[in-house]
């Protein structure tokens, strides 16, 4: 499709001007999107009383990013990288700051909080993956994985200050200002952002259509058979996840030994955990031999312990299992990301992402739906149980995807993307 003006790398760092101000929106965008998510989920119980409500507002929110999130992608090839990023968080910090307001007045409904969620998804999808792409273009590959972590330490550190402060401010000021906070937030993010330099992608072939173009990206997916089939796994995995994560705060406020003081404690140890697992991977760099077997028993150790979640009735147990899991996705998350980044050519980056975000995220939305059912119509401990089980099962051929191992554990140039697809595809004709 095109050629990115290569970044002038003299001197190889992590830390440049660009990734600094990028890692920084984000991390005061997660902090105000935490504290945003606990406000609403506790306001749309204590104003509805009900889970399915909960997991339609998330379904709703999720929705536009998996409708639009492959054609999102091609744009994100063809248009400014840096506008799209900016202009997003902007619109999103205008919507939001607008439901603070109406909270704080007095006429806000349930309905525009629907509303400000879908803007949000509609938002999300353009600029997830410009910031995907944009990463390895104002950072130099062999510091993706550092990137990836620190970006995953920031938000896992702002998960951790959130959720640890969430319940408390809710107490103390209410719903309106938090949701007020997080507009804010956006706003200031979208104003750092003006600052970033992005390279400028230039678009040789401008005669292909948008349909090509599209095309492009989702057969590349469909015919790199291990990255296919990993996304559909993963796909799978997100559903049960978030199927349970619905339910998490109706499950700490009708057990007794939990209770609502006790979830913001227990966000806030998982947080530690993903904190803990991004240090050890920015600090530490994992040798190609021992890549693959550190993603493949932390995504498994991460699924079996959310099975003994709902099991256990000592909080002291439960904490450390959290925490221990937490830690676990967080490593895997990061080696499965950098990975993805270095198996997709740059010009495919932006659309490519795209549709295989679409896909891993493709059964969220009706996760939420069926969790929220679920919560209705059977005990949420039961609920729970179920998803999770089925969630160790995809967990468990998603790591054992044919292929899985090669791309985990490749390091080579874009030149031998080519070679390391071949090589895989082939493994599926033995």
């Amino acid at each position: 499709m095109g050629e990115i003006k290569p970044v002038k790398n003299e001197k190889i760092k992590l830390w440049n001007k660009n990734f600094f101000l990028l890692w920084q929106g984000q991390l005061v965008s997660v902090l105000g999107d935490v504290i945003y998510t606990i406000a609403l989920d506790f306001w749309i119980l204590d104003v509805t009383g009900s889970t399915a409500i909960m997991g339609l507002l998330s379904a709703l929110t999720m929705l536009p990013r998996l409708i639009l999130g492959p054609f999102a992608g091609v744009f994100v090839d063809r248009w400014d990288r840096k506008r799209i990023i900016v202009i997003t968080d902007f619109i999103r910090g205008v919507f939001v700051t607008f439901v603070g307001i109406a909270a704080l007045m007095g006429f806000i409904k349930v309905w525009m909080v629907f509303i400000v969620g879908i803007v949000n998804g509609l938002c999300s999808a353009f600029f997830n993956p410009t910031v995907m792409a944009v990463k390895p273009d104002i950072v130099h590959e062999s510091k993706l994985v550092q990137a990836n972590s620190a970006t995953s330490l920031a938000q896992s550190g702002m998960d951790m200050v959130g959720n640890a402060v969430g319940g408390i401010i809710y107490v103390a000021i209410g719903a309106p200002y938090m949701f007020l906070f997080n507009g804010i937030s956006y706003i200031f993010s979208s104003f750092t952002e003006l600052f970033i330099d992005v390279p400028k992608l230039i678009n040789k072939k401008n005669k292909i259509s948008f349909k090509e173009d599209f095309k492009e990206g989702f057969k590349f997916i469909w015919n790199f058979k291990t990255l296919r089939d990993v996304f559909l796994c993963v796909c799978c995995i997100n559903f049960f996840f978030n199927a349970g994560m619905i339910l998490f705060i109706p499950y700490f406020k009708e057990n007794k030994f939990l209770g609502i003081e006790r979830y913001g404690y227990t966000m806030t140890i998982m947080a530690m955990g993903m904190v803990l697992g991004s240090i050890l991977l920015s600090v530490f760099k994992l040798k190609k031999k021992h890549k693959f077997y550190i993603y493949k028993y932390s995504l498994t150790l991460w699924a079996v312990e959310i099975v003994l979640f709902p099991l256990i009735k000592n909080y002291n147990i439960i904490v450390f299992i959290m925490f221990t899991a937490a830690l676990c996705i967080a490593v895997f998350n990061n080696i499965f990301n950098s990975t993805m980044i270095l198996v997709i050519p740059k010009d495919k980056r932006g659309k490519v992402s795209a549709i295989a975000s679409t896909l891993s995220m493709g059964l969220m939305p009706l996760g939420s739906l069926v969790g929220g059912f679920l919560g209705e119509i059977m005990k949420i401990k039961y609920a729970l149980l179920v998803l999770y089980v089925m969630g160790l099962v995809v967990s468990i051929m998603c790591v054992s995807v044919k292929g899985s191992k090669d791309i985990i554990e490749f390091e080579g140039k874009e030149n031998d993307i080519k070679n390391l697809i071949n090589n895989t595809n082939n493994l599926y004709d033995m």
